[in-house]
């Protein structure tokens, strides 16, 4: 199986392009983490996605966070191998307390992953506020929140 990512577009030193064009699809079955594309559990994969596509055409003009989350994150938590989606708590950073965002739990209760959503069209480097500074971003709170957090 071939990785389609013509539509992608890598910059930076975490997924260097030749690294993604010709060996991540390698590292990604060595690992097992692609799904199964034939058979029963191919149809199945392809249902849920054409069902996820559908939502998200839904958001094609506007959404607010909440929007964001029931449309986007939510229906991703079971494909993603986690159980919950919750509110984080909020975190001190060096700005003062900020939001958390949300934490998928997986079963296990270990590797949560912290997500935030924001308005549907939001500039995630302008200022999450108006007249607030660039710090204040939605890109900057989460880095902060990351760092305070120790991820």
């Amino acid at each position: 199986m071939a990785l389609d990512l013509s539509s992608c577009t890598f910059s930076g030193p975490a997924l260097p392009e030749p690294f993604v064009k010709l060996d991540l699809e390698a590292e990604l079955t060595k690992e097992r983490l692609l799904p199964v594309v034939t058979g029963e559990q191919g149809r199945s994969l392809q249902r849920n996605w054409d069902a996820y596509r559908r939502g998200l055409r839904e958001l094609v003009s506007r959404g607010g966070p909440i929007r964001v989350r029931n449309q986007v994150i939510e229906p991703l938590v079971p494909l993603l191998g986690y159980c919950e989606l919750t509110p984080a708590d909020t975190v001190h950073t060096r700005e003062g307390p900020e939001p958390g965002g949300n934490l998928l739990i997986a079963d296990d209760g270990q590797r949560p992953l912290r997500v935030w959503t924001t308005d549907f069209d939001a500039e995630l480097d302008a200022p999450a506020r108006r007249g607030h500074a660039y710090r204040y971003s939605h890109l900057r709170i989460a880095q902060r929140v990351l760092l305070a957090s120790g991820v």
